[in-house]
Parts: C-alpha cells; structure tokens; sequence
C-alpha cells in the first residue's frame, strides 16, 4: 500500500481526475449549477483509494467531507451515522470560507438518537417531512416549530435547560445513549463552558466517540433527514452575503460504495438530489469496485456494453464520466499509459543510491518504463509493487539478475492478495491458476478435463468472476472467425496467477495438468473443425517444454497458409507462458536459446534447412520481447506479454536473420514482403 501512495496523484490519469473535481468545485457568483453525483469505478489495485486520498489533500481548503464506507459498514455503522460525521465534516471551520451549520439536519439527527419513546419519533419524522414539503416562509415556521419542540424533548431528557441544549445540539450527537452517566458529565461540561468557547467545536470533538444508532424507523426517518441535510446545504449557499464568501462548491469524497452501508448510503444521497433538482451544492465523488445496484437499477438492460466506462478516457489528456442518467454519470479508471509508467520509472532510477548499479543501456527510463509496463500492462498497484521491488534490491545487483529475481514467492502472494476480490476463497484461487493457462475464460470454463471434482458452488462462483466487467477485460474474438467477445483475464493478475501455478506443489505436476487438459480440449475442437484454433495443441506443447512439437506444427502450416497468416500464428506461440516462477528462463538469453535449439545439431536426427530456421525463430521469439509495431500482434486476442527472458533484446538479430531466411524460402511476393516487414521489426530495440 505505501508503494501505491507514492504513485497517488502523479500519474495524467490521477491528474485528469484532480481536474475534472476543482472544475466542479468552482463557483462562480450568483451561479447554481447542476451538479451530478460520480461514481469512478475500477477493481482492487486501480487505485481509487489513493486518489481520493490525493484529492483530499488538495481540497483541504473548501468544506469537505470524506468518508470509508466500508470501513464503516463493518463497524456497525448505519447510513444515519455516516450523514452524522458528514455534518460534522463540513461543518469544520476553514479559513477562508465561512462555516456551514445544519440546525435542521442537526436537531433532527438529535431527535433521532435520543431514547425518545416510538410515538414521539414518528411524530417528529412525520411533522419535519411534512415541513420539508412547505414552501417559502411558512416551511422556515414550521420547521422551526418541529426544532424547538425537538429541542425541548432532548434537553428535558438529560436534564439540561433548552437555552444551552439547542445551539450545544445543533451539530447532532448520535448518541445511542443520552440517559448514561458519561454523557450527562459531557453536557454538564457543555453547559459550564457555554459562551466562553464555540460549542459547536466542543461537540464535534466530543461526540466523535460515540457513533452507533439504535434500531428504529431507519429507512423512513433516512428519506426526510436527506432532505433535511440538503435543505440546510442549500440554505448555507443562499443570500447575496453567502453568495460572496462561499467561493466554491462542498466536496463529497466517498469510499467504497458497492459495501452494503455505501449502497443505502448513495441510493437514499441520490434520491434527496434528485428530489431537490441537483440544486445543492454538493460536488460527489464516490468509488467502488464493483457495480452498485442504484447504479445497475438505472443502467439500460442492467449491463453496459464492453467498454462503456471507460469511454470517459476518450478526450486526450481529460476525464469526462459517461452520462447513466441525469443524477449518476460514471467513469472507469485506466490502467497507466506507457508514458506515465515512464515516469514513475524516471523517480525510480533518481532514488537509486549513487553507487547503484545502472541498467546495460544509454535510454534507461525507457528501458526500465518499457519493462515494468509490458509486466504489468500499467497496472497501478503491481506498477508500484515492482517498482518499489526493483529498486530496494541490492545496489550491485545488474538488472536482468533483479527481474530473474523480481517475482519472489512472497512478491506474487501479496500482489495477489492485492488485486483479487477480498471474498476470493482459496479454492476459487486454485481454480483460476488453472484457468489462466488458458488463453481466455470462455476457453478455460468450456475445458471439462480441467475442472473435474470441481462443485456446482465452486462453478458459480467462477462464472460471477468471469461476468464481472471491472474484474476482467473483454477482448474481440478471433478465433474460428466468430464473432463476439472472450473475457480474459487483465494481463498481470494471469502472469501472477500462472507463477503460483508453477510453485505449486502436487503428488502429479499442477502445471502440465492443467495444459494438457487443455491441449486435449484443443485436439478435440480441431476434429470437429480443423480452422477452431489450429495452433491451440501446438500453443499448449510450447507452454509444457516441446518447442520441437510447436515447431513442427509451424512447418506444417507453412505452406497451406499466407505468410501473413503465418506469421499470425507465430505470434500466438511466442506468447506461451514459460514455466518458471519467475516468468523467464533461469539463465542468460543467449545461453537459453543455444540449450533450447541444441537437439537440431543432433546428426541421429537430421532436419531440413526450413525446419531448422522455423525452430530456431520460435526459440529465440519465444524467449524474448515483444517488437515493437507489430500488427500480428493486434489481431491476437491474448495480451499475455513477457518480456523477461531477455530484457536487453539481445536474441534480436537471430530473430531478424531467420525471418530473412524463410523470405528466401517462398516465391510469393506478398509473402516475401510480409516476412521482410517482420525481419525489420527486429531492427529496432523495443522500448525505443
């Protein structure tokens, strides 16, 4: 966590939501804009959290209440308590802005929390709604009339006369018990010190402690004590006076509203705004990591098309939510662009210690930018976790020894902890190591061989993470010409995924398990329709170690297909995952791929010229990182990328000659064109 802090705020994409806020918050006199509520969606590790956090710092200055509904939720807290502290937050004196009290919500909250008896309490919520109804003069006697008599309960119930209960009360104190002895000590203390300090500052400090509701007509007193807060809100901005020093508009910062506390919290916040026609102003932002259900009632058909969200992000450098309905607009956090992973890496290399060793090229923040984003795809919280990982290694450690030994035990159990949903069993972790050797989830779940002693509960619960939107991503398929969507797994949870996966320890080999189970679901397709995925046996024989299987799969597509398709295929290949857990060979790249390749010299076994350059192409390609610019590479729905085996790009030469040997090979001329194309990808360092 302390390594995401680092990154808060620093990012375009954090820096474009920090923005789209303060232009929010800006109010100009005299104006009374419309201002929706915003829901930023983004699954664990996004980064939510640490944004509102960066954004909290920022606004420190204007009337701002931030709240963890979460957290709150599993202390027992009750919508009516989260309002409570909202209250209290805004209410803190700033300075240059005059504070804002809420005598309406306060006394009512008051009333509330008090062990008035049942009648008294309906009556109370009966006659304030019906006072919030009144308009123009006659709604601020009525309201007052409902307060005074509110006040007058509340102060003979604890003893203390109305003159120092009703201004010590306003704020509203939730207390679950006013008739205990600690309390009465309290307000006895409110009491003498009444006038020789602002009381309103005593009770906010003295009832921090007590923040727990008794159960009641909670549902039906909420309605009305959401409005009532509105009404004082709206009121504290009204009037040419306020209108002058209120400079901008308040801040609602809400944390994790798909928990059950954060739901009730925002379906009864979003209809107050909604009744009182988005006239308040309160500017809100509220994150969550999965769908709320007010927001899935107000989605057309309940689910949204793949991508939607995340359409915020389609005006360079701004952020702009998606529009659900006039109250709610949502926007799906990003992961980090190439450029942002970047700087982050230039922070990384300037903290190194002077003596340090440097990466083994001349452009080291590209190099190490390009690295740490092919792993983790700008991730935000595996961004952090390796970059901070990398740079606490030893100082005189080289580079590619810190990546072979970047993904420790301990590295890949956290950051899993880290990314997966908090109610992940251990069972379903199991399960999804075996579905990331797939190279989508459709695969994975249709594969039988792969789930047998598998329960129906279990499977449920697979099928509810693969239909999650935020928690996975939805590619075009490509295979078999269908059309349509896969859902795979975000790049980095399955790198992570398939090195626990090789660390796992079974009375068989949980790695070759679980590919030949899908190499079995691959053979059986290619019966019934020899186009279904012809490279899926091969794919899996290169993931279990038989580069001479997946290579002599390729001979034989060399001729019945384009160069261009071909090369297609190639391109799925190389994207096999290697079974180590660190994700690379454990050696230096040159000395891996002459060990790979080592059985064509072998004179028992003589191979053609063609077969020999078709092997040696796929080990070298395999082992090392993607070119960059490849088109191959965009019509390949699998964003597996590995770029550790040789980070320096060392085995590119190799790469290029073979592709220019296979050119000799062919009389075709597009063929001939599109193998040169390739050879030249490999001309240039990737990272550049």
């Amino acid at each position: 966590m302390a390594a995401e802090l680092e990154l808060a705020g620093r990012s375009e994409r954090d820096r474009a939501v920090a923005e789209f806020v303060h232009s929010q918050l800006l109010r100009a006199r005299g104006e009374s804009a419309r201002l929706p509520s915003v829901l930023l969606l983004g699954p664990r590790g996004s980064g939510k959290s640490t944004l509102l956090g960066h954004i909290r710092t920022l606004a420190q200055a204007t009337p701002l209440g931030y709240l963890d509904l979460a957290e709150q939720g599993h202390a027992g807290a009750q919508p009516l308590n989260v309002l409570t502290e909202l209250v209290f937050d805004l209410n803190e004196k700033k300075q240059h802005f005059p504070r804002i009290s809420f005598p309406t919500c306060g006394l009512l909250l008051t009333a509330v929390s008090t062990g008035l008896d049942l009648s008294s309490r309906e009556r109370a919520v009966r006659q304030l709604r019906e006072a919030l109804d009144t308009s123009g003069t006659q709604r601020a006697q009525r309201i007052q009339g409902v307060l005074e008599g509110l006040a007058e309960g509340a102060a003979a119930l604890v003893g203390a006369p109305n003159w120092a209960v009703a201004p010590a009360l306003r704020l509203l104190p939730t207390w679950g018990s006013w008739g205990s002895l600690r309390t009465r000590r309290r307000l006895a203390r409110v009491r003498r010190q009444y006038g020789s300090q602002p009381t309103g500052d005593f009770v906010v400090t003295l009832n921090r402690d007590y923040n727990r509701l008794e159960d009641g007509e909670r549902e039906r007193a909420e309605e009305v004590l959401f409005d009532a807060f509105l009404t004082d809100l709206m009121a504290a901005y009204a009037g040419q006076g306020a209108d002058r020093r209120r400079t901008t508009n308040s801040l609602l910062l809400l944390d994790n509203a798909d928990s059950p506390l954060g739901g009730r919290f925002l379906q009864q916040l979003l209809r107050a705004r909604t009744k009182a026609g988005l006239a308040d102003p309160l500017v809100v932002l509220a994150t969550a990591a999965g769908r709320p259900e007010e927001l899935i009632r107000r989605e057309p058909g309940g689910t949204p098309a793949p991508g939607t969200y995340l359409s915020c992000w389609d005006a360079p450098h701004r952020f702009q939510p998606v529009e659900v309905d006039e109250a709610l607009h949502v926007g799906q956090l990003r992961d980090l662009r190439r450029e942002e992973v970047n700087r982050h890496a230039e922070a990384t290399l300037r903290a190194l210690p002077r003596d340090s060793v440097k990466p083994e090229t001349d452009d080291w923040t590209q190099w190490l930018g390009w690295i740490v984003h092919e792993l983790t795809r700008g991730q935000p919280a595996a961004t952090a976790a390796v970059l901070s990982d990398l740079r606490t290694q030893p100082a005189d450690r080289p580079w590619d020894e810190r990546l072979r030994q970047l993904f420790s035990t301990d590295l890949v159990g956290g950051l899993l902890d880290r990314l997966l949903p908090l109610v992940t069993s251990s069972e379903l972790r199991a399960m999804m190591r075996r579905a990331a050797v797939a190279t989508h989830l459709g695969q994975a779940g249709a594969a039988r061989e792969l789930w047998q002693g598998v329960s129906e509960a279990l499977s449920r619960e697979f099928a509810e993470f693969s239909g999650d939107p935020l928690r996975t991503m939805q590619l075009a398929a490509d295979d078999g010409g269908l059309n349509g969507v896969h859902e795979t797994l975000h790049p980095v949870l399955r790198f992570l995924l398939l090195r626990e996966l090789s660390m796992e320890d079974t009375d068989g080999n949980a790695w070759d398990i679980a590919h030949t189970a899908l190499n079995l679901r691959a053979a059986a397709r290619i019966e019934r329709d020899a186009e279904a995925e012809p490279w899926g046996t091969a794919y899996h024989d290169l993931a279990s170690g038989h580069l001479q299987a997946a290579a002599t799969y390729l001979d034989g597509r060399f001729d019945q297909v384009s160069g261009a398709q071909w090369c297609l295929e190639l391109c799925r290949l190389r994207r096999s995952p290697v079974r180590t857990p660190g994700g690379a060979l454990p050696g230096p790249p040159r000395s891996q791929f002459e060990e790979l390749v080592r059985f064509l010299a072998d004179p028992q076994h003589p191979r053609d010229r063609r077969m020999k350059a078709i092997t040696r192409l796929l080990a070298a390609s395999w082992i090392s990182p993607e070119p960059r610019d490849d088109p191959a590479a965009g019509q390949v729905t699998d964003p597996y990328r590995n770029p550790l085996g040789d980070p320096y790009a060392e085995l590119y030469p190799e790469i290029r000659e073979e592709y220019l040997t296979l050119r000799g090979m062919v009389d075709d001329e597009a063929d001939r064109h599109v193998f040169l194309r390739r050879a030249e990808q490999y001309r240039r360092r990737p990272w550049w």
